[in-house]
């Protein structure tokens, strides 16, 4: 009887632990798929009961969170089944194609964090014109002439921020050669 206790105990840890990991990407994949808050919770609610009640038919040392998005793929399918009357309503293609497009920006996440992590690498400097450029949004000539340098100077400058980023990013993922600031 211990045993069995104890068994589930450790089934609701690792449960526990891999929706913690997995639950904020399937609620983005559900919202992405229904376009309504409300609704993607309500869908969210019902996958997750779903993969707990199911939870002894995923297989340990699989993709935990591929495994969550079919369960909840066909929530939201039986969601647009049920409310015919919802303003969105897909065709299954459709539904595919913005899948595919979810799955591809999981996979730019992780390029995502290590540009964060280059970017506190990068000195004040270039940083400073990154943000003038990107975020205040200057043409290279409103730059340049803060900088007081040629249009061409300062394109060479934005290039090699450029390059070192794509070379800290590649070293980051592990597809490339040190980095040097």
């Amino acid at each position: 009887m211990d045993k069995d206790l104890d068994n589930s105990n450790n089934q609701t840890d690792l449960f526990v632990s891999l929706i913690l990991s997995s639950q904020k990407d399937i609620y983005v994949y559900i919202l992405s798929l229904v376009m309504s808050p409300s609704d993607a919770d309500d869908i969210l609610q019902d996958t997750l009961s779903l993969m707990w009640r199911k939870f002894d038919e995923f297989e340990p040392g699989t993709n935990f969170l591929a495994w969550g998005k079919q369960i909840a793929y066909y929530r939201v399918m039986n969601y647009f089944r049920d409310n015919k009357s919802s303003k969105l309503c897909y065709d299954p293609e459709v539904i595919k194609i913005i899948e595919s497009k979810t799955n591809q920006e999981g996979h730019l996440s992780g390029h995502k964090d290590a540009l964060k992590e280059c970017l506190k690498k990068l000195s004040e400097k270039y940083l400073t014109i990154l943000k003038m450029r990107y975020i205040q949004d200057m043409s290279f000539k409103q730059m340049a002439v803060k900088y007081g340098i040629s249009k061409q100077s300062l394109h060479r400058t934005v290039s090699r921020i450029h390059a070192i980023l794509l070379k800290c990013i590649k070293h980051s993922l592990g597809s490339g050669d040190s980095y040097e600031s």
